[in-house]
């Protein structure tokens, strides 16, 4: 059995190198004094034993890295944010018609359509519509259009769907204005 002591002054041998450019320097030139040359010269030397043993693995091979080389190629992509940031306009709109779009960021743009209480109006907006804001007058309540367009829009993906209720200052008592908001 050794003691601490015997450990510590053992002689520890020493590891020659066999990875990185210097292991490859010194594999080439022993190569070279044996005259047998690299790998390349054994690919010329004996082509069969470099060929291509499995097909069906080559194609495999092939199609899992044919993209690679597509994929490292960085395109370059045009930014095509103005100079100047869109300007901040607040305007009243008495009547709308048609489609008012709002710019809500750089690279979006938000298009709102008012809808009446005509169906094939709704029809129209349920197919195309990411979010719809349903405005509901609280001091009459849901009415019989409002459970029409949901029902609508039920039929058509649904989309995010959020009720904005008003003249909620109208109501004098609390308990009335509970009641409306359930």
């Amino acid at each position: 059995v050794e003691t601490k002591d015997q450990k510590k002054h053992r002689k520890k041998f020493y590891r020659k190198k066999n990875s990185g450019p210097k292991a490859e320097k010194k594999k080439k030139r022993h190569l070279q004094d044996l005259q047998l040359g690299d790998e390349g010269d054994a690919q010329k030397r004996n082509p069969k034993a470099f060929a291509v043993q499995s097909a069906v693995r080559m194609a495999r091979s092939f199609h899992r890295y044919s993209g690679f080389e597509d994929k490292k190629h960085h395109i370059p992509v045009v930014d095509q944010t103005p100079l100047e940031p869109p300007p901040i306009v607040a305007v009243k709109l008495t009547e709308i018609r048609g489609p008012v779009t709002i710019v809500s960021g750089k690279k979006r743009r938000l298009a709102i359509i008012e809808c009446g209480c005509d169906i094939n109006m709704m029809i129209d907006l349920a197919k195309v519509a990411d979010l719809v804001l349903m405005l509901i007058d609280a001091s009459f309540g849901s009415e019989m259009e409002t459970f029409e367009f949901l029902n609508i829009c039920q039929v058509h993906g649904f989309p995010k769907s959020m009720g904005v209720l008003t003249h909620l200052d109208s109501f004098k008592h609390n308990k009335q204005l509970k009641k409306t908001s359930d």
